[in-house]
């Protein structure tokens, strides 16, 4: 991403510092992040690797939609070639989004949120949490940033940004 790109996104990003985190989960393979600030709605779909950072250790990350959860896994039937990953509830990333919303319910503001010049996230959260997305693809969308029911996004690849 060129400087000016970094600076546009930076600046519409900016739109949710101090708002809340107040939901998450996934669609298929694209996580979704959901903000609130002011009674406006903002989403950050992700279609790149991404992790969310708890007390220093990785608690959630995006590979984890492809792992079965420790309830699938703990069956005595369980069997890896026909594990299902895309059914709601059955893989890692679905058990680990419901405890991280079950613990914060909503409570963890937007502190900060930066953009580099490889297109890559990084939202500052309070409870010293932190989300990271990183491009992991030469082409296409990788993240895109919106606020809910309008028609403006901020679509992000790693040739910079694809539409705003």
């Amino acid at each position: 991403m060129n400087s000016r790109e970094i600076k546009a996104s930076n600046q519409i990003l900016r739109e949710i510092e101090q708002g809340n985190l107040v939901s998450m989960g996934r669609a298929s393979s694209l996580g979704w992040i959901l903000f609130v600030k002011d009674d406006e709605e903002y989403a950050l779909h992700l279609q790149t690797a991404f992790r969310i950072i708890v007390e220093e250790k990785i608690f959630l990350a995006s590979s984890d939609m492809f792992q079965p959860s420790d309830r699938i896994q703990s069956d005595d039937k369980f069997d890896f070639e026909t594990f299902e990953w895309d059914i709601q509830g059955n893989n890692r990333y679905d058990e680990r989004v419901k405890q991280f919303m079950e613990k914060y319910d909503h409570n963890l503001r937007v502190d900060s949120v930066s953009v580099n010049q490889m297109g890559d996230l990084s939202i500052q959260l309070s409870e010293k949490i932190t989300m990271e997305a990183f491009i992991d693809m030469s082409e296409e969308e990788s993240w895109r940033f919106f606020k809910r029911h309008s028609g403006r996004h901020l679509v992000i690849g790693a040739e910079g940004i694809i539409e705003n």
